[in-house]
């Protein structure tokens, strides 16, 4: 499909000015504050440094990582990761810092509660009950309180009460709520809050206490749509009785603030906010592509909250700025190899709005231009790809004339994740390009946030610049794509080797070899940490890397004797003992990127290939090498209204002998097209199950059943999957079923008719194998005959 050309110049009339009302697409919007997805925030502030902990959104069921987010100007943000917890599900995280000054991290999976602790808001964690998935709280540990959502409050005596609910609107149901012990590993009272205290609690309950009352505050209905609302209640004690009051905040009248809920409170002086997330614009099928946003809250004199209208301006920053100069690239003119659809415009990647995103039409190597309208001295560049904490690989390049071009920079092989990306130079250009040329996962297209040009150094996202192991050499240099600065050691002098040592794979530098790395920012003022690992008395150690550095670079030479080293870390901010004893252990790790090496047709079986009356136990594939081998009993070729067929009677069951490429991984496109005749269709018949994994969203299983929700395509996603109401009425006829999925919306179309075309997530693990006549899990048996049966690992839209 040739690209489109897109140009856009942004004039004075173009876009909505800031005199007027701020809407969802309104350059500068405040609200989201956090360029991503993200959910049931708890917002911190400790020392002078904002957090952010929250449920990592967007993947389709709220899988990690473990993350933070974390500001000196509540305006800039930085994505950081944490190193646990380590679980599947990391949902509505929540930190405090104890008497004791540790800091507790709770966090839940369904449903049960854990808590971790460390010496820093950022970790390092481990679980303060011992193993890393010890319970803090099961569930119903409170009688109808199902275990959801922890969140904790500390009274004014020091001590700490910890909240807990999903589900609470069943008859007798509710929030749990304790208080807890001393060491915070236990309870010494608790209580279920009734649902007939706190008036349809649903879940997310957040308690603070203001002029001797105690507000109860919590979400209630659905967090999937416009329902999601926040409600309070108050008491004169932290575990009640409480007294309904009524809603705070709900969907607005346009749509565009849309199920907000989940929420904390940041209070900063006299003033209170609320922090919560809403669903983004335009509104994902699920609801799991929801973003972090901010508004004031208001206390009335008699202590009842003031009702809120959310907004898309936000608050702004709560200090000064950390930004030294001014986004060259806001609101200037763009161009883009192509755009989704007019959701996703190319203006939106220089609008400086999270609300806001350009996706590209494709998942290869898109590309965006920014015309910055004259010649800038450029040095810094912020990158906000659409997933932070999945990484995106890219070459950025400038030019004066918009001809001739100059690499700025080049992550081409980089593996480290982040928001925001930063790339560091110093040139003078007017036009700006930044190419998305490989990604972590298939189907996360290079999409941006915002892209961000300054003309000055901004090193004050506090991000690992340097990431390097034995795995990073290549034979000629050692390349630095687990660090934020991208670059290179050079070999100036000797030779260097790569070794497996103890566990490790490191670089040696044979004697008198020098290896050197410059950078415009690596100054001897600029605050940091650096550490490399050391192979000495054939044993890892851990070292300070400070004598290795230079003014504008790092300087390694090995001395009389070979030099051995691996995971050299240099942080632009000081960490503290606590991380670099977790750092002097923990070795540096490089996830490979997904496979963008499409195969195109994987699997083509026929029934043409037989003659009527064929006993078939095997059944070739004409995409990827391999057959289909019956694991029960042989199907038959019949003729079925003018086309042959292989016969499912419920008992023929075939496994394919190969497994299929890793290029049909995670969200990748995908398309899939098959001819059934049906006699009778039940609730649920599987035609084919194209992955063997069990877990939600993992699936591509073509069915072919009753079922309203599921009975036509499962990815075990429920709002994912597709039924048809009219499936009754198919049986006894032939269908066309064709399925195109570009990456982001997937439609079904049997005998030509369109039936879904919605956006979805999918999440496909490695496939071992496929399974025809049965899912996976040998359940759904077919009746009924297959014409054909193809799958592709790329998207063709469908044509009559």
């Amino acid at each position: 499909m040739k690209k489109l050309l897109y140009t856009l110049l942004l004039t004075g009339t173009a876009l909505t000015t800031q005199a007027q009302e701020v809407k969802w697409n309104t350059p500068g919007a405040g609200n989201p504050f956090l360029p991503g997805y993200f959910a049931d925030p708890t917002v911190k502030k400790f020392g002078d440094t904002y957090y952010i902990y929250a449920t990592t959104d967007g993947s389709g069921a709220g899988f990690g990582p473990s993350q933070l987010w974390c500001s000196k100007d509540f305006e800039n943000w930085t994505l950081m990761p944490m190193n646990w917890p380590d679980s599947h599900w990391i949902w509505a995280p929540d930190v405090m810092q104890h008497t004791d000054g540790t800091y507790r991290l709770f966090y839940c999976q369904p449903c049960n509660l854990y808590e971790g602790i460390a010496k820093t808001p950022r970790g390092p964690w481990k679980n303060i009950l011992g193993e890393s998935e010890a319970v803090l709280v099961p569930d119903r540990f409170v009688k109808n309180a199902i275990t959801l959502d922890g969140q904790t409050f500390v009274d004014d005596d020091g001590s700490v009460y910890l909240y807990w609910g999903t589900w609470g609107i069943y008859k007798g149901f509710g929030c749990g709520a304790g208080k807890m012990t001393p060491d915070l590993k236990g309870f010494s009272e608790t209580r279920l809050i009734p649902n007939t205290e706190v008036t349809d609690f649903f879940e997310a309950p957040f308690v603070m206490k203001k002029d001797g009352i105690y507000y109860f505050m919590y979400s209630s209905d659905s967090c999937h749509d416009s329902t999601y609302h926040v409600q309070y209640a108050t008491a004169t004690s932290p575990l009640g009785p409480y007294t309904y009051k009524g809603t705070i905040l709900k969907t607005s009248a346009d749509g565009t603030i849309h199920g907000p809920g989940h929420h904390s409170i940041l209070q900063e002086g006299d003033d209170y906010y609320i922090v919560y997330h809403r669903h983004d614009n335009p509104h994902s099928t699920r609801g799991f592509h929801r973003q972090v946003c901010i508004d004031k809250l208001t206390f009335r004199a008699d202590g009842t909250i003031e009702p809120i209208e959310g907004t898309h301006s936000g608050i702004g920053k709560l200090g000064k700025s950390i930004l030294t100069s001014p986004n060259l690239a806001y609101r200037k003119p763009v161009r883009a190899s192509s755009y989704y659809d007019d959701h996703f415009l190319p203006e939106y990647a220089v609008d400086d709005n999270n609300g806001t995103l350009w996706r590209p039409r494709g998942m290869g190597q898109e590309w965006i231009e920014i015309d910055l309208q004259k010649v800038e001295t450029v040095k810094t560049i912020w990158t906000q790809f659409e997933y932070g904490t999945s990484y995106y690989q890219y070459v950025i390049e400038t030019s004066v004339d918009g001809k001739t071009w100059t690499v700025f920079a080049d992550k081409r092989s980089n593996y480290l994740a982040g928001s925001p990306m930063v790339d560091f130079g110093d040139t003078q250009a007017r036009y700006i390009r930044l190419t998305t040329t490989g990604t972590q996962k298939n189907g996360f297209a290079g999409a941006l946030w915002n892209i961000k040009v300054f003309g000055k150094y901004e090193t004050a996202s506090p991000q690992l610049w340097m990431g390097l192991s034995g795995e990073d050499w290549n034979g000629t240099e050692w390349k630095n794509d687990g660090g934020m600065l991208g670059g290179a050691f050079r070999l100036k002098a000797g030779q260097i080797c790569r070794q497996r040592l103890k566990g490790q794979e490191a670089i040696v530098l044979a004697p008198g070899s020098i290896l050197e790395y410059t950078s415009p920012v690596l100054k001897s003022t600029q605050i940091h940490t650096a550490t490399v690992w050391v192979y000495k008395d054939s044993q890892w150690t851990s070292m300070d890397a400070d004598s290795y550095l230079t003014d504008g670079g790092i300087r390694i030479e090995a001395g009389n004797e070979p030099l051995a080293l691996t995971n050299f870390r240099y942080y632009n901010w000081k960490q503290e003992e606590a991380e670099k004893q977790y750092d002097a252990v923990t070795g540096l790790v490089r996830i490979q990127p997904s496979d963008r090496h499409k195969r195109g047709l994987l699997v083509s079986l026929s029934a043409e290939e037989f003659a009527v009356g064929d006993t078939v136990a095997y059944i070739p594939n004409k995409g990827i090498e391999g057959v289909f081998e019956t694991q029960n009993a042989p199907a038959i070729v019949k003729e079925v209204e003018g086309k042959k067929a292989f016969s499912f009677e419920g008992k023929q069951v075939f496994r394919s002998s190969f497994p299929l490429p890793a290029t049909l991984a995670d969200n990748a496109p995908y398309t899939l097209e098959a001819w059934v005749w049906n006699p009778e269709l039940s609730e649920n018949e599987c035609i084919a199950d194209f992955t063997s994994s069990h877990d939600e969203l993992e699936k591509i299983m073509l069915v072919n059943g009753t079922e309203p929700r599921c009975g036509m395509l499962n990815h075990y996603g429920w709002y994912e999957d597709v039924g048809y109401k009219d499936a009754a009425a198919l049986a006894g006829k032939w269908q066309h079923i064709y399925v195109e999925f570009d990456g982001r919306t997937e439609k079904v179309y049997i005998n030509d008719r369109l039936i879904s075309s919605k956006d979805i997530q999918i999440l496909v693990k490695p496939i071992q194998f496929v399974t025809l006549g049965l899912n996976a899990e040998n359940a759904w048996p077919f009746t009924g005959y297959l014409h054909s049966l193809k799958l592709w690992d790329e998207w063709i839209p469908f044509e009559k």
